[in-house]
């Protein structure tokens, strides 16, 4: 009988001296090597396994367990458990490698047993191949279908959702925005100038937590640095905010108290109209690649669809409803003209006649009462026709506006003695910041504004309450912020608050009602300006009514405005 250590070497000598085989076997992109199974040794290994493995065959020759230790960890068990027997035949397998540097490859390999019928000897053949190049294509193919899946998936969902926040919500479940800890839908009060007439919060999502706003979030979304991140066709990618120079400190300051660490800003644009932007944070530094990014914007365009088709029903639903109740809307519109107007004119004549009556005679305190009186009435009836006035020149733009650089502590000068006789039952407190830049304004028509915002508060905050009055510099702009502590006005109310005629109800507190044309002639005056004026929300209770005025050196923009943020 042959010795064994002669068969091996004549094995090796065949696969290693037969120059035609040899040449085979370096040339060919697959490495073979074999293996003795009596002594689990490494009898031969074809050169391509450096290039293959990342190792000198000579790695292998000294060790045969470098070939599983080799194995990724996720396939090891796999690959331990495909060892072929004599009775089996070939066995293919697929799993990867990691090279010593740390580079993972693909291996396909195929594994068989030789025997020696004459000696009685077995030999296991390994012929292995790189298949990295494939599998990334495979891959990249497979992520190409799930994204196709999920873009009609959840296009799908998105198109039958009828609120906003139920179409963010399927919005966030896709793959590209897992990670995110939280994300806001902002439209814009005027889409045809964008952001820079504020921005409203339609809804937000949040992940795992209940959903509540930051209680910052509001000054947020009023920083002009951050409307300043808003573009109508570029997505912006902010990996990190600690470092990125456009985060404002008052950006840095908010997003750091909620442990936001990165975001991203798309636009929502459709048929030619920039509607919003929607904002998604993380809590972890964030980037999305390039294949990620194309398929997080198709369904960023089938959100902007279906939000877009939602606001055209709610105006034709909301249409539908003003045309049902035109005539119940012009009814109690008469109504209320008329009592408004009969009620200062029934005072007015009674105590006219109680003191033209023949058969009574008053003493002089009684007649300066009554007279008072009649003075009060007939001032009140003054104020309501001087309302429906100046509201109608607004209407068709007829109001005479003369800008002009002011002061705004010269404004609030003006304007004192009217505002401590309209607060007198209350804590009026105004606090200024010292050098405020001029602003370009008709000084008495900001003075009529702050008169009805005082007026108002007055009226719905219980008496002995602080009415508080603040500004800061936005922008080009300053901010006035005119804060109660009165019942609040809905959120679902807010909208309308600024049309004219519509008047707080305040029943549950007894307060007066009034004609509903201060908080309209506002909006009016402070458009003409070219500002904007809203209702912010706040955390504390009450309500704080705040509007911009311009600079002295800002151009004076277009004469709209919206109201809700």
């Amino acid at each position: 009988m042959t010795d064994k250590k002669e068969t091996q070497l004549t094995i090796n000598s065949i696969l290693e001296e037969n120059i035609f085989l040899k040449q085979v076997l370096n040339k060919i992109e697959q490495v073979v090597w074999v293996q003795d199974l009596s002594t689990e040794r490494i009898i031969y290994v074809s050169p391509v396994f450096k290039s293959l493995w990342g190792r000198p065959p000579e790695d292998l020759y000294a060790n045969p367990e470098i070939l599983i230790r080799s194995v990724h960890p996720e396939d090891r068990v796999q690959v331990l458990a495909a060892n072929p027997h004599k009775d089996s035949g070939p066995i293919n397998l697929t799993y990867r490698i990691l090279h010593p540097n740390g580079q993972m490859r693909w291996i396909s390999a195929r594994s068989f047993i030789i025997m020696d019928p004459n000696e009685g000897y077995d030999y296991l053949f390994y012929i292995a191949q790189d298949i990295t190049a494939q599998k990334n294509v495979e891959l990249i193919l497979n992520n190409t279908a799930d994204r196709l899946r999920e873009q009609f998936r959840l296009s799908h969902k998105m198109s039958l959702a009828r609120k906003p926040g139920d179409v963010l919500k399927i919005l966030m479940s896709a793959q590209g925005l897992r990670a995110a800890q939280r994300s806001a839908l902002l439209f814009f009060n005027n889409p045809e100038v964008g952001p820079t007439h504020g921005v409203e919060l339609t809804a937000f999502w949040q992940s795992g937590k209940p959903i509540s706003p930051w209680e910052s979030e509001t000054d947020l979304y009023e920083d002009p640095a951050f409307l300043e991140l808003l573009h109508p066709r570029q997505t912006l990618m902010i990996s990190d905010i600690n470092s990125d120079p456009r985060i404002s400190p008052q950006m840095y300051e908010i997003l750091g108290e909620n442990k936001i660490a990165s975001m991203v800003i798309f636009p929502l644009f459709v048929l030619g109209q920039w509607l919003g932007s929607l904002i998604v944070y993380f809590e972890k530094e964030q980037t999305i690649n390039h294949n990620e990014l194309r398929n997080l914007k198709v369904l960023i365009n089938q959100l902007t669809i279906t939000l877009f088709n939602l606001k055209l029903l709610d105006v034709k639903e909301k249409s539908r409803q003003i045309a049902e109740h035109a005539n119940e809307i012009k009814t109690e519109f008469l109504a209320m003209i008329s009592h408004e107007l009969r009620t200062p004119l029934t005072s007015i004549i009674g105590f006219t006649t109680t003191l033209l009556a023949e058969n009574i005679t008053w003493n002089p305190d009684e007649q300066h009462d009554f007279i008072q009186t009649i003075y009060q009435e007939a001032a009140r009836l003054q104020e309501l026709i001087d309302h429906l006035l100046d509201l109608s020149r607004l209407d068709v733009g007829l109001l005479p506006i003369q800008l002009r650089p002011e002061s705004l502590q010269k404004i609030f000068q003006d304007a004192s003695s009217q505002l401590q006789i309209l607060s007198e039952k209350h804590q009026l407190t105004i606090n200024l910041p010292d050098q405020l830049p001029k602003v370009n304004v008709d000084a008495r028509r900001i003075v009529q504004v702050l008169v009805n915002l005082v007026k108002n508060a007055s009226t719905y905050a219980p008496e002995g309450t602080e009415i508080n009055i603040t500004a800061k510099v936005r922008g080009g702009f300053i901010q006035i912020n005119v804060k109660d502590e009165g019942p609040g006005i809905p959120l679902t109310d807010r909208k309308n608050a600024f049309k004219a005629f519509m008047r707080g109800e305040g029943k549950e507190y007894g307060f007066p009602k009034g004609a509903g044309l201060g908080l309209a002639i506002c909006k009016g005056l402070v458009d003409a300006h070219g500002g904007r004026i809203w209702i912010r929300n706040t955390k504390s209770p009450g309500t704080t009514i705040a509007f911009t005025i311009p600079f002295e050196t800002s151009p004076t923009p277009v004469n709209v405005a919206k109201t809700e943020k």
